[in-house]
């Protein structure tokens, strides 16, 4: 018995052929394609900013002074917290230290007003009224970070004068000392501007 060939019907011999369309097609179109997503992605990436010369951020630095110190005119000292008593109208203070006001901002490196303040005495703060534009000023912290300031300007106010202690900005310290050896005497203020850490 002689066997039957197959036939392929019109149905499969039209899928047979658009498969086929299909396959050739898309084996031309595709390069083309390619081209162009190439074409797109390089323009894309034109477009993007040159992240090699965007300078990284900062870290934010802060922390509760601890010492302060002055080299050009020999203060190296410790400092404790203090706070104005608004019954009394008097600072905290100590004869041999000087104080951070704690409602001022803590030692940073990013905003605001660190106030430091002291007896005028010999041994505390009394050397400042002897200071010159452009010292260093250099407080550590109870953090480690020690940041450097210098000086800018300096200034003789009333000590019920409160309103230099309302300061916003970038960051400043602000040491004041009496401008003699009583409490009834005038504050002698001196401003620091930030200008690194160590």
């Amino acid at each position: 018995m002689t066997p039957q060939k197959r036939r392929f019907g019109f149905t499969t011999k039209a899928a047979l052929y658009i498969l086929t369309m299909g396959i050739l097609l898309c084996a031309a179109v595709y390069p083309l394609a390619l081209r162009e997503y190439d074409k797109q992605f390089k323009a894309y990436a034109a477009a993007l900013p040159d992240y090699t010369k965007i300078t990284p951020p900062v870290p934010f630095a802060i922390g509760r002074p601890i010492k302060i110190e002055v080299p050009s005119v020999g203060i190296s000292l410790p400092v404790v917290d203090g706070s104005y008593d608004t019954v009394s109208r008097t600072w905290t203070l100590h004869n041999d230290k000087v104080q951070f006001d704690t409602a001022s901002k803590l030692a940073n490196s990013r905003e605001g007003n660190t106030f430091i303040y002291g007896h005028a005495t010999s041994w505390v703060f009394g050397p400042l009224l002897g200071i010159q534009p452009g010292a260093e000023a250099i407080i550590t912290t109870d953090k480690g970070f020690v940041f450097v300031y210098k000086l800018v300007s300096h200034e003789v106010v009333d000590p019920t004068n409160v309103g230099v202690l309302n300061y916003s900005g970038p960051p400043r310290l602000m040491l004041q000392t009496c401008t003699g050896p009583t409490l009834s005497e005038f504050r002698q203020l001196f401003y620091f501007t930030y200008s690194g850490r160590k």
